[in-house]
């Protein structure tokens, strides 16, 4: 529960650096065709069956928000495991449903802990009076969250492993592993997917082709999928001479303090081995000879982070 809380925190604080509200960061359409990785004919397609949750204007260039991205990734994924169009439409119709005060009357225990964890003074019962109250009933329909957009922002501030399961009748449930489930209907319907084949969707996996797609830096500067520590760990990631990556952590600040990333080097003379040495870096070479002959060259450079 503490570190839910920590991610929670991390979140609301990324969130309150910006003056931009959280609906209107994700709704911003900011992001091109190309950016997204899908070809304009599969676009047209998409568009032509209703599936694209706003309809392009004829010949207009496509521009796409964060949440709009993250649908045409989530059909790319139903895709490949052949789902007909007809259930994906049903599924767009569902998701983008807007939500109402109602479905934030009733918090579970999680929930109040995270909202008590902000506001050390209310109770669970204060919280709730809030939820209820006329004012919490009005910004609502001033914003109008649709589903999907509750969805999104719970996978990035709360990194819930949310998943969506198709049975063979073509019913769905989302599914949130993190969550107990109370309401005796949906504990019902659980029970039956559970008992019975489905498709088990992940939409984090969703969230991680985001990330590829978008690009590291755009995903940790202009939203909070990413912390700058994890967008800079996956970037040596993603280098193809990386052999080794060391995370050095102080667990009393929790925060990742040093990266050390280990790249193996072919080196076959001495001004070589030179060329690797950096300049005012910090850095270990390992060297390895056999018969006087460089064998293995490592080089581990240390990524000092700044932890302020």
């Amino acid at each position: 529960m503490s570190r839910k809380i920590d991610i929670y925190q991390k979140g609301i604080d990324y969130l309150d650096q910006d003056e931009i509200e959280p609906l209107d960061s994700i709704r911003l359409p900011k992001y091109k065709r190309e950016v997204v990785d899908i070809p304009a004919r599969i676009l047209n397609h998409w568009d032509k069956m209703e599936l694209m949750i706003n309809k392009n204007p004829g010949g207009a260039t496509y521009s796409f928000s964060l949440v709009e991205a993250f649908w045409l990734k989530l059909i790319q994924k139903l895709r490949v495991y052949n789902l007909p169009l007809n259930l994906i439409k049903q599924l767009k119709l569902e998701l983008c449903k807007v939500r109402n005060a109602e479905d934030f009357q009733s918090i579970d225990k999680l929930d109040a802990e995270l909202l008590a964890s902000m506001s050390k003074s209310l109770t669970r019962a204060e919280i709730e009076k809030v939820l209820k109250s006329t004012e919490f009933r009005d910004m609502l329909n001033k914003m109008k969250p649709t589903v999907l957009e509750s969805i999104l922002l719970d996978l990035i501030i709360m990194r819930y492993d949310i998943r969506i399961l198709f049975n063979e009748m073509g019913e769905m449930f989302l599914f949130n592993n993190e969550r107990p489930y109370n309401n005796d209907t949906d504990l019902k319907k659980l029970k039956v997917f559970l008992g019975k084949s489905y498709l088990n969707v992940s939409l984090f996996d969703i969230i991680k082709d985001l990330i590829k797609f978008l690009g590291e830096d755009e995903c940790s500067a202009s939203h909070n999928i990413l912390s700058e520590e994890e967008a800079k760990v996956l970037k040596h990631l993603r280098q193809d001479d990386v052999s080794r990556i060391e995370i050095i952590f102080d667990k009393e600040k929790k925060i990742i303090e040093t990266i050390k990333v280990t790249k193996k080097s072919s080196v076959s003379n001495f001004s070589r081995i030179q060329d690797l040495i950096l300049r005012n870096g910090y850095q270990d070479i390992i060297i390895k000879t056999q018969n006087g002959i460089v064998a293995k060259c490592e080089s581990t450079t240390k990524y000092k982070l700044d932890t302020e």
